[in-house]
């Protein structure tokens, strides 16, 4: 006799294999949307983590990576012509300040994008219907209330939506 792999029990191994505990109750909106919002911000951070591309060249931007970027930002904001960085694969080199400012710029607003993004889509598996958890994925299309949300909040910090 094998396991029967119904719907629930399909998703409980996607779970798990993100490192997700899936619910006890798939039937329990509560335990539903808790393991739906931390599906979401495991995918956010995944997105994130694989970075930009900037002059034809990726920087991924792991957490490491993003304190390495803010702690280069703060020197060149204190004036610092150039500081070391690098893409991924290279070796470390002299960034000018202008260069690595079009590097950082990018990681910002990619960072916020996906941040303000998954805050989104938290708002909206905290309002939805069960029928609606199901249909939620990261990537989908905000419904409309939510994407004028963000539209409005890019628009308010001078662009950055990506």
């Amino acid at each position: 006799m094998g396991v029967k792999h119904t719907p629930s029990n399909i998703r409980g191994i996607k779970l798990r294999k993100m490192g997700i505990t899936p619910p006890d109750d798939w039937n329990d909106i509560g335990q539903v949307r808790t393991a739906k919002k931390q599906e979401m911000g495991v995918l956010c951070t995944a997105a994130i983590y694989a970075g930009i591309e900037v002059g034809g060249k990726r920087y991924s931007l792991t957490a490491y990576d993003q304190t390495e970027l803010m702690a280069q930002l703060s020197l060149v904001k204190e004036g610092a012509a150039a500081v070391p960085y690098h893409a991924d694969g290279e070796l470390c080199r002299m960034f000018e300040a202008a260069e690595f400012m079009e590097v950082a710029n990018a990681a910002i607003q990619h960072i916020f994008y996906h941040r303000s993004y998954c805050n989104h889509l938290n708002a909206w598996i905290r309002d939805a219907n069960m029928e609606t958890l199901d249909k939620i994925t990261y990537g989908a299309e905000l419904p409309k209330k939510l994407a004028q949300s963000m539209a409005d909040l890019f628009a308010s910090a001078g662009g950055g939506g990506t």
